[in-house]
C-alpha cells in the first residue's frame, strides 16, 4: 500500500485525547490515526445509507391497511408453529 503524508491541525484536547489514546493501546500515532479516519468514513457512508432508505420511506410511507394485512398474514403463518 502506498502511503501519502498529510499534515493538519486539531484542537488540543482532542490531540491530547487521541495520545492517552493510542499510548494507552499501544498504537503508534499513524495507526490511530487511520484506524480513526476508517472509522468516520464508513460512519459516513453508513449515514448517507441510512437516510437514503429513511426518505424512501417518507416520500412513499406504507399504508396502514396494507401493513394490518401484513401482520394478519404473519399472525396466520405463525399460528401453526410449535415454540
Amino acid at each position: 500500500m502506498s502511503a501519502v503524508k498529510i499534515a493538519t491541525s486539531v484542537p488540543a484536547e482532542q490531540f491530547q485525547a487521541l495520545e492517552e489514546t493510542r499510548k494507552r493501546l499501544g498504537l503508534k500515532r499513524s495507526t490511530a490515526v487511520q484506524d480513526a479516519l476508517a472509522l468516520w468514513l464508513v460512519a459516513k457512508e453508513s449515514g448517507e445509507s441510512i437516510a437514503t432508505y429513511l426518505r424512501g420511506y417518507l416520500d412513499q410511507p406504507e399504508d396502514a391497511g396494507e401493513a394490518a394485512g401484513f401482520v394478519a398474514t404473519w399472525v396466520d403463518g405463525l399460528d401453526g408453529e410449535e415454540w
